[in-house]
């Protein structure tokens, strides 16, 4: 069987780069972007004649890079940057960074969740990193939505079967009161307690209710742990 040669074209190969869902940019020791495809474009909101040539603080619109006169890199928050870290060890190491995740806060983006890696590569006789971006932000949004449905789902079903069997003795309680309210020959000792007993059965009455109608799942902690805060999760949304 003959030997099937494909020769792929510069334009061919800077289709595929453009189709990838990933913002793809070449960054050069000077860390100024050399290359970007289409998704990076979009990410950065430029055009490629502003995007060519940027640092990529600037090229991003990180909030960090007008922090300094020097631009990105040089300010206070700028030394936890895992971007800056990953962009120097491969540029000057040689070394390839994979899968690292971080937030970022954009100008008229706010925080995106990202995830990204660096590969060195050698372009033209110049070393440079081949830098990847995939932004997660609303895949993370949408998860944690999902996850949000699925934890008041659980305690609807949860609270609903407590409340079932509360109701009962707490219809019974409240009877007992309501006849022994009537009689007129009760000291005031009792009088008074059996007035504590039937003002919490209320209280329990109420707290059932609002059970049974949880619209979000809210926490608050308690001891080393967390509980559903019961006010917040049936509050009604401002």
């Amino acid at each position: 069987m003959a030997k099937i040669v494909r020769e792929y074209t510069r334009e061919g190969l800077l289709e595929i780069i453009n189709a990838l869902p990933l913002a793809i940019l070449v960054i050069d020791q000077c860390r100024s972007v050399l290359l970007a495809n289409k998704v990076s474009l979009e990410f950065t909101n430029k055009d490629k004649e502003r995007l060519i040539g940027l640092i990529p603080g600037e090229a991003f619109s990180c909030i960090n890079h007008e922090k300094h006169l020097k631009g990105c890199g040089f300010s206070q928050n700028c030394a936890r940057c895992r971007f800056k870290e990953a962009l120097e060890d491969t540029l000057t190491k040689g070394t390839p960074r994979y899968m690292i995740e971080t937030t970022k806060e954009l100008k008229n983006k706010g925080k995106r969740i990202l995830r990204f890696s660096t590969k060195p590569l050698k372009l033209a006789g110049r070393h440079v990193a081949l830098l990847s971006i995939h932004d997660l932000t609303e895949e993370r949004t949408h998860e944690r939505v999902r996850l949000e449905k699925e934890k008041l789902a659980t305690a609807l079903e949860t609270t609903g079967g407590v409340c079932h069997e509360l109701s009962q003795p707490l219809q019974v309680i409240m009877g007992y009161c309501e006849i022994l309210s009537d009689k007129t020959d009760l000291d005031k000792e009792t009088a008074n307690a059996l007035s504590v007993i039937h003002r919490e059965v209320d209280r329990l009455a109420r707290l059932t209710h609002d059970l049974t109608n949880l619209t979000r799942y809210e926490t608050k902690p308690y001891l080393t742990s967390k509980i559903i805060d019961i006010e917040k999760s049936t509050a009604d949304e401002i």
